[in-house]
Formats: structure tokens, C-alpha cells, sequence
């Protein structure tokens, strides 16, 4: 895992208090978010991904809300 800034270091927490299906790691500067259960061949076929990459800490948020919007509206967040 990379060193983070504390302003990285806070944004890490709080996405992980916040979406708590989801381990977040930082590595070589990316953001990194793994789904705890893989999605189900459903979910998959809707678009729910079992891991992403994104630049920085705001992206992964809003990939994340992407994410639970797709379960919500599954009946499966």
C-alpha cells in the first residue's frame, strides 16, 4: 500500500465507513476498490463490477455510488 498524505489518509476512512461491502487499497497511486462477495452473473450483467481502479479518492466515490445505485435498484444493496 502507498504512504498517504493525511488528507488521503482521511478520504480512505471515510470511504471505507461508507461503503463497507467494498475494501479500498492505494497502490502506485491508484485507488483501488474490490467488491467483498463477487457480484452474481445478475449483477455482473448489470454492470456491477467485482474491482475497479480509479486516479485519486474522489473517483472511487463516485464509481462506488455508481456501484450501489446498480444494486439498489436490483433489490440487492
Amino acid at each position: 500500500m502507498d504512504r498517504l498524505s493525511l488528507w488521503e489518509g482521511a478520504h480512505l476512512a471515510a470511504i471505507e465507513t461508507t461503503f463497507p461491502g467494498w475494501r479500498i487499497l492505494v497502490r502506485n497511486r491508484c485507488w483501488w476498490a474490490t467488491k467483498h462477495s463477487p457480484p452474481t452473473p445478475a449483477q455482473k450483467a448489470a454492470g456491477v463490477l467485482h474491482q475497479f481502479a480509479r486516479p485519486g479518492p474522489l473517483e472511487p466515490v463516485a464509481a462506488l455510488t455508481g456501484q450501489l445505485g446498480i444494486l439498489s435498484r436490483m433489490g440487492a444493496a
